[in-house]
């Protein structure tokens, strides 16, 4: 093979893909300046930090992890279907993903801008209560309790789906969303056919961390049904609802099922948030919810590819949505406000990447 000829193309393709993702780039860079520069003052007014490289190494592990799960997927599915010699066509198209060497490394440069752009969501979640005290979990238990004329949200999901094997499996879908989520995003990195569906996807996804999970979280200040007590000690409307979970995660131990999930994650983050600690996962925030904002995302994704797999998409954000309610993360207004938000940034990202794509 002549080096000399396929180095200078090499490079000359990953010149071609920046410049494609320029949007994507940029949108990280000034984003991630803007917050580092807020931090400097921000700092003097918490005992936080920022670091540009919270998310790093999660996100090797998950790229690893992805890798593992479509590898054993994608050989069940060559086996499945008798594909004749899997092992090779497996291991052809892995080489596929690093041919050329371009698609290598533009996949490692965006998964380093998610992990920028995680890094200051997360840095941002983690300082809310510096910036606003959390101080709009009453007014939006009124607004849930007018909203479902009435009716608290929670008890009428736990009347709906009261057995402990019911809570298991809502657990289980909620938990489910993080696998998914960064499934969704490796997805479309990858697929650089999908040029335009593949740059709102992420422009949006990049942008709804910042804008609905940032600044509006921190403009709508809110720590949640599970933190409300311990907030406000006068807040009291979801006790019954956290002794609930916890009589139902120990009758689920008690038959050799795990626990639920929730109550440990939501102990561990309310430790995070009492020691002052950053990283990953870390904070406290309520409204609006990005677990439903992310599963409005992802059905809006996967509709634009197959519509079957849309629908399955939007059932599953329905589920997301009962869940987060029903496991005490979030008010019900915090998803419903999360969806009107993410449909109107689907639509603004997909003008922009138009007018973008159509420069010359």
């Amino acid at each position: 093979m002549d080096t000399t000829r396929s180095t200078p193309s090499a490079w000359k393709n990953i010149r071609q893909d920046i410049i494609n993702d320029r949007l994507l780039y940029g949108y990280v860079i000034v984003t991630s300046l803007l917050l580092f520069i807020a931090s400097i003052w921000v700092d003097d007014q918490s005992n936080l930090e920022y670091s540009a490289s919270t998310y790093l190494r999660a996100l090797i592990s998950i790229c690893y992890i992805t890798f593992l799960a479509w590898s054993a997927g994608y050989y069940i599915y060559l086996a499945i279907h008798r594909t004749p010699h899997p092992i090779l066509v497996y291991l052809n198209t892995i080489r596929s993903f690093f041919n050329p060497l371009s698609k290598a490394i533009s996949f490692i440069l965006l998964v380093l801008a998610l992990n920028l752009t995680f890094s200051c969501y997360t840095y941002l979640k983690s300082i809310i209560p510096d910036l606003n005290p959390f101080q709009y979990d009453l007014l939006f238990y009124q607004i849930d309790y007018w909203l479902h004329f009435n009716h608290e949200p929670w008890k009428l999901t736990h009347a709906l789906f009261s057995s402990i094997y019911a809570s298991f499996v809502i657990n289980f879908f909620y938990n489910l969303w993080f696998l998914l989520m960064w499934g969704s995003v490796l997805f479309f990195i990858v697929r650089r056919d999908l040029t335009a569906l593949r740059n709102q996807y992420l422009i949006t996804f990049l942008s709804s961390w910042l804008l609905i999970g940032g600044i509006a979280a921190t403009l709508l200040s809110s720590a949640g049904p599970c933190y409300a007590h311990l907030v406000d000690p006068e807040q009291t409307h979801y006790l019954p609802l956290m002794d609930r979970l916890a009589h139902q995660s120990l009758a689920l131990e008690k038959i050799g099922l795990p626990a639920l999930w929730a109550l440990d994650v939501q102990d561990m983050l309310w430790l995070k948030y009492l020691g002052r600690e950053s990283g990953v996962g870390t904070g406290i925030s309520a409204m609006p919810s990005m677990h439903v904002s992310i599963a409005v995302l992802m059905a809006l994704g996967a509709y634009q590819l197959n519509k079957k797999l849309g629908y399955v998409m939007w059932a599953y954000m329905l589920i997301i949505q009962l869940g987060s309610v029903h496991l005490a993360w979030h008010y019900a207004i915090d998803g419903y406000l999360s969806t009107v938000l993410t449909l109107l940034l689907w639509k603004l990202c997909g003008v922009i990447v138009n007018r973008f794509n159509s420069l010359p």
